[in-house]
């Protein structure tokens, strides 16, 4: 068994989510010009990081950290 205290939990104001069309297909950016989780740890690193071989062992990692 799990046990989880919390001391606070905070909500967003709805309009605000209802605002930015969030759930809006047509707002949304085509996939490809969407940067690639790599390239988004790449660029946090300033270039110090291996976009392409975090990119390629994605999958493999997440099925063995996931469960």
């Amino acid at each position: 068994m799990i046990v989880v205290h919390i001391d606070a939990a905070y909500f967003h104001c709805s309009k605000a989510i209802v605002r930015s069309a969030l759930w809006d297909p047509a707002r949304h950016l085509p996939r490809e010009q969407l940067p690639s989780a790599g390239t988004m740890h790449a660029h946090l690193a300033d270039g110090d990081f291996d976009a392409a071989a975090y990119d390629r062992e994605l999958p493999k990692r997440t099925q063995d950290m996931l469960y």
